[in-house]
């Protein structure tokens, strides 16, 4: 017994001085943990305020507002998206502070699909601008770096850092319309879509004809003559469509169906602008893909007679305030920007 008291006696002296280094080691690394902490929570802030930045910045890029409906005419405001996503920044904050968005750190470009790769352009190239970068920082430059407590006790050279977050928000063509957005049960053929410039004169008959320029169409359930009056006048949700769908197109349409466009149309004046789908021209029966999704100026519809159709063209340089981006270029922005990085 008396050797084995002596035993736990000299084990006693021997941990004490490796139990003294372990709680020093633990007094350091928990403050260093503290500032870690601090540090990655505002790296989020300011990747926060980057995000929404980036897509204020497009929507005022685009002269729009959240929420926007219906169809309108592309103008491109570069001063506007500097300033829209300038307030949304400022309106952030970061290690309890404020956040200043510089001008050089707003950036116009051109975001490659293929090399996921981000260039700069002038704010003067207007028609080649299809994405916006925003770098929002806290360092020297703006804003100020965060300053370290624990780490500042050990060295003077950690006693500050410095962060930035950027994000890259993709504008593009229409690519997916969500549902509700009022897309009409209409497509267009795709050699009648006008690129850069108003296209011919397009009549989509009640039933099939040579002189079709376009198609009916039914998707999302959508099928009997009652949905597509309803889709037509709003009372009915349009379906979500996504550039690759499957769509099934039709012969032609009953006549109440061309009646309800006629008296939306009425309704608007007389004219209006519609959204429609693209499909492969000539493609009268059947399942087809859905190419793409265009802005079509409505001029009339003839409801009497033989021939009945409803005509207008397509118009580019339009946006489209609920859609969102990823389809080719058939002149229809998308009015909702997607954050790419």
């Amino acid at each position: 017994m008396a050797k084995l008291s002596a035993f736990w006696q000299e084990t006693r002296g021997a941990l004490a001085p490796i139990f003294a280094v372990l709680i020093l080691a633990v007094l350091g690394i928990v403050p260093l943990a503290v500032d870690l902490g601090r540090v990655y929570l505002v790296k989020s802030e300011l990747q926060r305020a980057a995000d929404v930045g980036a897509l204020a910045g497009a929507l005022g890029f685009l002269s729009l507002t959240p929420g926007g409906r219906g169809l309108k005419p592309v103008t491109p405001d570069a001063p506007g998206g500097l300033s829209t996503s300038q307030a949304i920044v400022a309106a952030n904050y970061a290690d309890g502070t404020d956040l200043q968005l510089l001008s050089s750190d707003f950036y116009y470009g051109k975001w490659d699909l293929s090399t996921h790769s981000f260039s700069s352009l002038d704010a003067s190239q207007l028609t080649q601008i299809n994405a916006l970068k925003v770098v929002v920082r806290k360092d020297r430059l703006a804003n100020g770096p965060i300053s370290l407590f624990f780490a500042g006790l050990f060295t003077s050279e950690f006693n500050a850092i410095e962060l930035t977050a950027q994000a890259v928000a993709l504008i593009g063509y229409a690519g997916y319309v969500p549902p509700g957005a009022g897309v009409l049960p209409m497509a267009v053929d795709e050699d009648k879509v006008g690129r850069g410039s108003p296209g011919e004169l397009v009549r989509i008959y009640l039933s099939t004809s040579d002189n079709d320029g376009g198609v009916w169409f039914t998707a999302g359930g959508l099928s009997g003559a009652s949905d597509l009056r309803g889709w037509i006048n709003g009372s009915i949700p349009s379906p979500g469509l996504r550039v690759g769908d499957q769509v099934q197109i039709m012969s032609g349409v009953t006549d109440s169906v061309l009646k309800e466009v006629g008296r939306v149309l009425n309704n608007s004046g007389g004219s209006m602008d519609g959204l429609l789908a693209v499909v492969p021209s000539g493609a009268r029966s059947g399942l087809v893909p859905l190419l793409g999704f265009v802005a079509f100026h409505i001029t009339g519809v003839q409801s009497q007679g033989a021939d009945k159709y409803v005509e207008g063209y397509t118009v580019p340089n339009y946006v489209a305030p609920q859609v969102a981006p990823g389809g080719p270029n058939y002149g229809l922005m998308a009015g909702m920007p997607k954050l790419v990085k």
